[in-house]
C-alpha cells in the first residue's frame, strides 16, 4: 500500500498567504486578458483569503478553501448585481453613428424644396432631405430633426 500523500492534497497542506496573493495575482493577470469581470471577484476572493491567511496563519487547509469559496459566491453575486450595471456606460455614443451625429446641425439648401422635397449641403455632401410644412428657398438655413435611411428631415431656423 502507498503511504506517499497525494500530490494534490500536499498543494492544499501548503497553502499559506503568499500562495494564495499569487493566485489571486496570477488570475486578476488572467481577467485583464479576458475582459469578462468574472476572474476579477475571483481574484479578488484569493487575495482577502491570502490577507486572512497572513492575519490568522492556523487556519486549516479545508477552512481556507471554504472562505474561498464563500467570499468567491458572494462577491461575485454583488459584483454582477450590483457594481457591473454602474460600470456599464449612460448614454450611447454618436461616435460611430453618422446619422446621430448630425441631428441638431445648420445645414443649407442647395436648391428650392418642391413639395416638401430637396437637397442641403452637410459638410462638402449633398444630402435629400424633407421637410414637414413651410417653403424652402435656396441658401436657407436649416436645422437637422432627424435621419431616416439617407433623408434627412428639417426645419427651419
Amino acid at each position: 500500500m502507498d503511504t506517499e500523500p497525494n500530490m494534490i492534497l500536499q498543494f492544499f497542506e501548503g497553502m499559506n498567504g503568499s500562495r494564495w496573493l499569487m493566485i489571486g495575482f496570477a488570475l486578476l493577470i488572467l481577467e485583464v486578458l479576458t475582459g469578462t469581470m468574472y476572474m476579477l471577484w475571483i481574484a479578488a476572493s484569493a487575495m482577502i483569503v491570502g490577507v486572512i491567511m497572513f492575519i490568522m496563519p492556523v487556519m486549516g487547509w479545508q477552512m481556507q478553501l471554504l472562505l474561498f469559496s464563500v467570499l468567491t459566491v458572494v462577491l461575485m453575486y454583488v459584483g454582477h448585481t450590483y457594481l457591473r450595471p454602474k460600470m456599464q456606460g449612460g448614454e450611447p455614443s454618436d461616435l460611430n453613428d453618422r446619422a446621430r451625429s448630425m441631428i441638431g446641425m445648420r445645414v443649407k439648401a442647395v436648391a428650392d424644396f418642391e413639395t416638401g422635397r430637396g437637397r442641403v449641403q452637410v459638410g462638402d455632401t449633398q444630402w435629400r432631405a424633407e421637410m414637414k410644412t413651410g417653403e424652402v428657398k435656396a441658401g436657407d438655413e436649416l436645422k437637422i430633426v432627424s435621419v431616416v435611411g439617407t433623408t434627412l428631415e428639417v426645419e427651419p431656423l
